[in-house]
């Protein structure tokens, strides 16, 4: 088995991006007060203002590749129907039916 690697983007390397950003943003703490606590939310100014950097990094980067690989796929797809246009089916042959003579 041949692996061969591209600088090019690919849908599987979007997929695994997303996969490894996502588990980051899920293992990181936000550190955030609830903001249904109003005076925590107020005394530590804002439900947003102490959330951790990495947190945020990683859920962006996530969304992102979740993104262009859904891009990637609909070009791919948009690339193989472009090169390879649907063709229309054969009509279906009518069975000659006993008693009627088609020759004619």
């Amino acid at each position: 088995m041949k692996l061969r690697f591209t600088k090019a983007p690919t849908v599987t390397k979007a997929a695994i991006a997303a996969v490894v950003f996502t588990i980051g943003f899920l293992v990181t703490n936000s550190s955030l007060p609830p903001c249904s606590d109003a005076v925590a939310a107020l005394n530590s100014g804002g439900c947003v203002v102490r959330q951790s950097y990495l947190h945020s990094a990683c859920g962006w980067l996530a969304l992102a590749s979740l993104i262009t690989g859904v891009v990637l796929f609909i070009l791919k797809q948009h690339k193989a129907s472009a090169k390879d246009p649907q063709v229309s089916p054969p009509r279906p042959v009518r069975a000659a039916q006993p008693g009627r003579d088609d020759s004619v």
